[in-house]
This record gives structure tokens, C-alpha cells and sequence, in this order.
């Protein structure tokens, strides 16, 4: 299931290149490490890359999309490991911004959706393209959207890091790495309104915590309406065409999964997506999963519309 939505570019760097080669020096080219052993790599706490060649790097499986972003020749692309992700740059300061964020947006969903490990045995792989030929080459190619400046793919991102356009929007960088977190604890395919108000919900909430602004039970706050038809909503399998209605449905989808997660047991929601991803309708999990809040789907909507 492919994931897509513009991306832009993200925060700024903690240290510099020469920094970091400094420590890498002293620890050996072991694997990746954070500044704070076992704590998520938040504002102020650097995440170390491990740079090595193509052949050296401890996971090389690539979804078909990431082999056709590698290319024919690794050795255009330099590589590097953190604990979780495979990032792909061709300028180390782009590397040391995404691998705090991913890093960090790994340990946030983890802890917001109550679970102990994930379910994906191998590393996420992160491409960062720097120019717009390349980019607009490897879009063709996959065959995604020709305007996307980003885009999700399973457990894979790739997007193009433009350096001197300003600075990335880093809450848009944050619902697309939401997507290939997700992934690494259900890679399952799931309903669209699931995986985009999952990432919009949990991308609100892990970029204001990474910028140290709080977060809470937030959104992205992306501009729309909520009041995109529940059952509308439910049965979207294709991205509405109209801007208007995207912007709804991705509000909307952001509410849903906000109720979900806040107004009933947080514990549950793993549990619900699930049997979502084995092809349940949200009224059939719903009344598996809380039996003892809803004995009627009309009850479940009544308590959502009033949320």
C-alpha cells in the first residue's frame, strides 16, 4: 500500500559532520548509538550514524521500490545505520537531521501504542535525494505521483531533501516517517482512513514532543474539516480528487483515530487495528474488541460524533 503526501524538509542539524566523525572514531564503527542509552532521541540528544560502505551495511533487503531507488551503482549513494533505519544521502548533515527524528518517532509510537517490540525483523530504509533530476527520474520510474516530493512506501521512505529552498516543513516529514514506523509494528495492509489518521494523529503528537512544545492528545492541525461521512470515510479505498475533500478526509481520519485512542482503552487499539488489517469492518472489531462499551456499532457513532 503505497502512502503518499507532499513532503517537505526538516529541523536543523544538532552537530556537526566533523563532530560526529570525532565520536565515531572513538566508539569504532560499531553499531549506531544515542546519547542517552535507551531514551528516545528527543531535541537535545544526538543520534549517532555509522557510516559504511554498501556491503558492509547489516541489512540490505530492499522492497522493489527501494532497489530501483538504489540503483545499479550503490557507491553514488553513501550509507549509514542507526539502530532501526538504513538512511541513503548524499550530504551527512540531511542523514544526522532524518536519524533524529526517525529514531525518535520509532520510540513515540512505540510507548503511544503500548507495545514492547515490533513486528518487522529488519531495518527501515530512508532514500534522500538532493536533486530534482534524480528524483523526478526515480517518481517516474516507481511509477508514484509526479508531483509527490515524498512518499511511504511499507517500511521504506524516499524524498527529495532540497538544501537551499529554506528550511523542511518537519510536521509533514513526521506523518510520513509515522507511516513507516507503523509499519514495523502492523506490516499488514490497512484501511486508508487507518493508516492516514494514524499518522496524522501520531505525527502531531511526536513532532511537538520532538520540538519540546508538549504534543498531547493532538493532531498535525492540518486545515479542513472533521466532517468528512463516517461511512463515506470507511469505504475509501482512492485519495478523493478534490482538494477539499482530501483535506477532510484526512481531518476526519485524524478524529477517528484521536477517539480511539483517548476516548476509550489505549490498550485496545492495537488489538482493533489488527483485526482491521485482517479485513474486519470497523463495525465488526469494534464490537470484538469492546464488548463491554458498545453493544451496538450506533452506539460506537454516537459517542464519536459527540467527541
Amino acid at each position: 500500500m503505497i502512502n503518499i503526501s507532499l513532503v517537505c524538509w526538516l529541523v536543523a542539524a544538532c552537530v556537526s559532520a566533523q563532530t560526529i566523525q570525532q565520536l565515531q572514531q572513538r566508539l569504532g564503527m560499531g553499531k549506531a548509538a544515542s546519547a542517552t542509552p535507551g531514551a528516545p532521541a528527543g531535541r537535545g540528544t544526538d543520534v549517532l550514524l555509522v557510516e559504511k560502505p554498501w556491503e558492509q551495511i547489516t541489512d540490505r533487503q530492499l522492497f522493489d521500490h527501494g532497489k530501483i531507488a538504489l540503483g545499479q551503482n550503490p557507491s553514488k549513494w553513501h550509507h549509514a545505520e542507526t539502530e532501526h533505519f538504513v538512511i541513503h544521502f548524499h550530504k551527512r548533515i540531511d542523514a544526522q537531521k532524518v536519524a533524529r527524528q526517525a529514531e525518535f518517532y520509532y520510540e513515540q509510537v512505540k510507548k503511544d501504542l503500548m507495545v514492547e517490540k515490533d513486528r518487522f525483523d529488519r531495518k527501515s530504509h530512508i532514500f534522500l535525494f538532493e536533486k530534482d533530476e534524480e528524483w523526478h527520474q526515480f517518481v517516474a520510474e516507481a511509477k508514484f505521483m509526479e508531483w509527490s516530493a515524498g512518499v511511504a512506501y511499507r517500511s521504506e521512505l524516499y524524498f527529495l531533501s532540497r538544501r537551499d529552498s529554506g528550511d523542511f516543513a518537519a510536521s509533514t516529514l513526521a506523518h510520513e516517517m509515522t507511516h513507516c514506523v507503523f509499519y514495523r509494528f502492523v506490516p499488514k495492509r490497512i484501511p486508508m482512513w487507518l493508516n492516514e489518521g494514524f499518522s496524522e494523529f501520531e505525527s502531531g503528537n511526536a513532532y511537538a514532543k520532538f520540538k519540546g512544545i508538549g504534543g498531547g492528545n493532538r493532531g498535525s492541525g492540518r486545515g479542513g474539516a472533521a466532517d468528512y461521512p463516517l461511512q463515506k470515510l470507511l469505504a475509501t479505498k482512492e485519495y478523493p480528487k478534490d482538494q477539499q475533500d482530501v483535506h477532510e478526509f484526512y481531518r476526519t481520519s485524524e478524529r477517528l483515530v484521536r477517539f480511539l485512542m483517548t476516548k476509550l482503552d489505549r490498550n485496545r487499539f492495537v488489538p482493533l487495528v489488527m483485526k482491521l488489517a485482517d479485513g474486519a469492518s470497523l463495525e465488526s472489531a469494534v464490537l470484538a474488541i469492546y464488548p463491554d462499551k458498545f453493544k451496538s456499532f450506533d452506539e460506537f457513532v454516537k459517542r464519536y460524533e459527540k467527541s
